[in-house]
């Protein structure tokens, strides 16, 4: 059985690279969004304004909340 700790240790770097990623990538997962929606669910999926924006914002929430769970493994394991 994985430990609690191995856990939320794989949480936090797959959070810091989804945030990564959100950051350095925000158009084209734009695009491939564009793309999925309209192959899979065959609708139009055209984002409003500052789309780009909201989703690197996502991205510094995913490296926030990444950074936030390994401060707390850190500081539990004092």
């Amino acid at each position: 059985m994985v430990s609690l700790r191995t856990r939320l240790r794989l949480v936090s770097v797959l959070g810091l690279l989804a945030g990564i990623a959100h950051l350095a990538f925000a158009g084209r997962l734009l695009a491939i969004a564009r793309w999925g929606y309209d192959t899979v669910l065959a609708v139009d999926f055209d984002p409003r304004p500052n789309a780009t924006r909201r989703v690197r914002l996502v991205g510094v929430l995913f490296v926030g909340l990444a950074a936030l769970v390994g401060y707390v493994l850190r500081v539990t394991d004092e």
